[in-house]
């Protein structure tokens, strides 16, 4: 009776530290509450003189990691940890060396992608521009070495193909294992959205999600899915029922994949450029990347902005 009843008591203890491990973090990053977007810690993290898009979060939520662009520069990938109530002064990654991007960081903080234009040993491009999905691993003093994704994720540019055919810059995760990619696949003529499964060792052959447009001239770009698992958001241009340019949809989990693709709303969408949807570790928080529109082409600098999930009623959209 009483080595059942040590078994009993360690198996309470071990579903309890397995719940304390995987417990989402809560951390607040506005002390009142933001119904409307707003710029992302303004003039730390969305500056006046720098581009800056796209970001994520360590598992708790306390270290961010966003691109940004200096005028006539390429863009890098800065880092900046939440102290205090505050964001600190940004940094550029030491791994971030060529035109990097769209940071990318697994739930369980084992892995970090991105995107870049650094070419692959081994496999020149014969293009006009290539852009490949990078990985490293969680190591003691910091992240590893990063090396490309394999083929077929990552494939160079082949004589006279040009952007955006065989690019893609940024992979993400929900769950630690169904890995979300999209790509203009060589021969193709619309940038579509894959799914891939990892197991720490390998991928498995990419399948194309379907059913998020019905009609597949629309590309979909920097997709990911909201932490609870129920909608998968991305942004497309010139796609009716959005408010004009690059804006962002939003498609809702149903029992055989993901419905169709609807717009965010006007809260978000604007007649400027409207990119890069993410969410905080805890889902409470939602950001995106926003220009404005100057007219034939042109555009402003980009800023992060975010508001609280909650008031973009994304139930009430389907």
């Amino acid at each position: 009776m009483k080595k059942k009843y040590i078994i009993i008591l360690f198996s309470i203890f071990a579903l309890s530290s397995c719940n304390q491990k995987t417990e989402i973090p809560n951390a607040v990053y506005s002390k009142e509450p933001v119904k409307s977007p707003v710029p992302f810690a303004p003039g730390v993290i969305s500056t006046e003189d720098h581009s800056e898009f796209e970001l994520a979060f360590s598992p708790d939520g306390l270290t961010t990691y966003f691109s940004r662009r200096a005028p006539e520069q390429k863009q890098k990938i800065y880092i900046s940890h939440f102290k205090d109530g505050q964001w600190t002064e940004a940094r550029r990654a030491e791994f971030s060396t060529d035109r990097d991007e769209a940071a990318s960081i697994t739930p369980d903080g084992k892995y970090l992608f991105f995107g870049s234009k650094r070419p692959i040993p081994n496999k020149p491009n014969k293009g006009n521009f290539d852009m490949n999905i990078w990985m490293m691993e969680k190591a003691d003093n910091g992240w590893s070495e990063p090396r490309p994704l394999p083929e077929p994720i990552n494939a160079v540019q082949s004589e006279n193909e040009e952007w955006p055919s065989s690019n893609n810059n940024f992979f993400f995760t929900h769950d630690n294992t169904t890995f979300y990619f999209t790509t203009m696949k060589r021969g193709t003529n619309a940038i579509k959205l894959y799914e891939t499964n990892f197991d720490g060792k390998g991928f498995t052959e990419p399948k194309e999600v379907k059913g998020i447009f019905s009609d597949e001239q629309y590309w979909i770009y920097s997709a990911v899915i909201s932490p609870d698992g129920k909608y998968l958001l991305f942004n497309s241009y010139g796609v009716p029922g959005g408010a004009g340019g690059e804006d962002i949809f939003v498609s809702k989990k149903v029992a055989d994949g993901w419905s169709e693709a609807r717009p965010i709303g006007k809260l978000i969408n604007t007649k400027n450029e409207e990119s890069s949807p993410r969410f905080s570790r805890d889902g409470k928080y939602f950001f995106f990347s926003r220009a404005e529109n100057l007219g034939n082409y042109e555009y402003g600098e980009w800023n992060i902005f975010f508001l609280e999930t909650e008031y973009l009623n994304l139930e009430s959209i389907f």
